[in-house]
């Protein structure tokens, strides 16, 4: 079964990282596709605010703060978001990372949600599974297959046509729902099943099991495509508002990787020595006198965060250099795609193996690091200039 499903994970990765000579990519603030537009391929949208009324005969994949769908996608959905509300049509699947999804339209296959809260609405139906991390579900429409997922709170009103098997805080049955096949929970708890509830099968709970947890995945392909859809937020959004920092640090990256590493080494030492550092002056003046020591703590959180969000942001010029060096003459957005798509793999597989796989992770996120550092000691004083593809050389004509 995992063989079957990291197979599936590969043929994912090339697919979304092969180059779509005819693909439609735009970028800005605001994107719409409006209500009389029709994209005959495949759509590619990084921005603040994404607004699908129109139709798309191909796959959409966007990375936006707030995403709205009430057209027509005639392929699969890929989003990457904030807020995510899908009113319209998906032929195909729906997989989204996101605070808030919402579904209230009709998807062809499965849908793939990672979140704070989902909601399946009462005219949503679902051809597929239904699959997933969420903080709390809502399920008010209809499911043709099974539900899959792991979440905090779940609560059943619509229809599962298949099996319900979740792990789970607490689960609930409304007098509404009706469950065709089993339904079978992990749980420290007994799931509420109120009286007029339909199961089709039997109903088991299951105790969670004690101690760690193995660092193998469950389920290859819901690990990579949540890592991909969480990349895509990160990496498009900083494209969106940045673009020359990725670019930048990403051939800063390609060029000097070695340089990299080694700033990234020092960058990290020398912020927790200055977090340290900070926080015992901040004592020391406190006992000398508060006011003082007060802002030498809030030195100290300040520079605590701004590692914090380094360390958060350091896989995208890794992603980035990884997909320039694959699609070299592709727009920014889709070399980092693909760059996004291979990385995600790489640590997929590797995190089969836990040691392997944390080491290598440590090791992309100090190089990011370092491309971030040595990106800004470049560009002190004057802009950074990437690196040009070298011309061809020339061909002698006879005489």
């Amino acid at each position: 079964m995992r063989t079957r499903a990291f197979l599936v994970a590969v043929v994912a990765t090339f697919v979304i990282a092969a180059p779509v000579a005819a693909g439609d990519f735009r970028g800005d603030d605001t994107v719409t596709v409006g209500a009389d537009e029709t994209v005959d391929d495949d759509l590619y949208v990084g921005g603040g605010n994404v607004t699908i009324d129109g139709t798309v005969n191909g796959d959409a994949t966007i990375a936006a703060g707030t995403v709205t769908v009430t057209g027509t996608v005639n392929g699969s959905l890929n989003v990457a978001g904030g807020t995510v509300e899908v009113f319209g049509d998906v032929t195909g699947a729906v997989r989204v990372t996101a605070g808030t999804v919402r579904i209230g339209g009709s998807v062809g296959r499965d849908v793939v949600l990672f979140g704070g809260t989902a909601t399946i609405d009462t005219a949503a139906e679902v051809g597929g599974d239904l699959a997933g991390g969420t903080g709390t579900l809502t399920i008010l429409g209809t499911i043709a297959g099974d539900v899959l997922a792991g979440s905090g709170t779940i609560e059943l009103y619509g229809t599962v046509n298949g099996s319900v098997e979740v792990g789970v805080e607490n689960l609930t049955l409304t007098p509404s729902a009706v469950v065709g096949g089993d339904v079978i929970y992990t749980s420290e708890r007994e799931a509420r099943i109120l009286e007029g509830a339909q199961i089709g099968g039997s109903t088991e709970r299951r105790e969670p099991e004690a101690g760690p947890q193995s660092a193998i995945p469950d389920n290859p392909v819901v690990s990579y495509l949540g890592l991909l859809l969480g990349m895509l937020v990160l990496g498009f959004g900083l494209l969106a508002i940045r673009p020359r920092l990725v670019v930048g640090s990403a051939d800063v990256l390609r060029r000097s990787p070695l340089a990299a590493l080694g700033m990234g080494v020092a960058s990290v030492i020398g912020q927790f020595i200055l977090v340290v550092l900070l926080v015992i002056i901040g004592a020391v003046a406190s006992a000398l006198a508060g006011s003082l020591g007060g802002a030498f703590f809030g030195a100290g959180v300040v520079v605590l965060l701004l590692w914090l969000l380094m360390l958060i942001l350091s896989a995208v010029p890794v992603a980035m250099a990884i997909g320039r060096l694959v699609l070299p003459d592709a727009s920014g957005y889709l070399a980092y795609l693909a760059g996004a798509a291979i990385l995600c793999l790489v640590l997929v597989v590797t995190g089969f193996v836990p040691i392997l796989g944390g080491l290598l992770y440590l090791l992309v996120l100090i190089m990011g690091m370092g491309a971030f550092v040595l990106y800004a000691w470049r560009t002190r004083h004057q802009p950074y200039v990437v690196a040009a593809p070298a011309a061809p050389p020339a061909v002698a004509t006879p005489a």
